[in-house]
């Protein structure tokens, strides 16, 4: 699922926009499958530590996971703003848990640069640029990376 923004110059890629803590951050709209509130979840005996549990979303099992967790931040508190974006790998249905939406926002993939060499690389392998949009920073992140398995890792 690793997608890189490999277009042509000049073309354009919508990404989807997020809150995780503090920072904002993206995925390419195209890979996203749709976005709900956060239910009731089944926990899961022995699962890693960001893995919230599983729901079942119209006949299909999905995997929580606290996408914070996973991005190296202190452990989600659920709110009345939380979603679940819900992505596809490997016919594995992953859902991603955020504090909060923000927009769709359209941008050129010729604006995104690497990640500043101060992110440490725990959480520089997440992420495959930044770029700044109105004034705010984005960080782009890496949907086939964050699902790694740990022990792929």
């Amino acid at each position: 699922m690793s997608e890189t923004l490999t277009t042509q110059a000049g073309q354009t890629v919508l990404l989807a926009t997020f809150f995780v803590r503090d920072a904002l951050c993206a995925l390419d709209a195209a890979g996203i499958q749709e976005v709900i509130r956060l239910g009731p979840v089944t926990s899961v005996s022995y699962a890693p530590e960001e893995v919230l549990g599983i729901v079942n979303l119209r006949g299909k099992i999905v995997t929580i996971v606290d996408l914070g967790l996973r991005l190296g931040f202190p452990k989600a508190v659920a709110g009345p703003d939380s979603r679940i974006f819900i992505i596809e790998d490997s016919n594995e249905f992953i859902g991603l848990l955020v504090d909060r939406v923000d927009e769709v926002v359209e941008l050129e993939a010729g604006q995104w640069q690497p990640p500043p060499a101060n992110v440490n690389w725990g959480q520089a392998r997440f992420f495959q640029g930044v770029c700044r949009n109105r004034g705010r920073v984005i960080t782009l992140l890496d949907a086939g990376q964050i699902l790694k398995l740990r022990n792929e890792e």
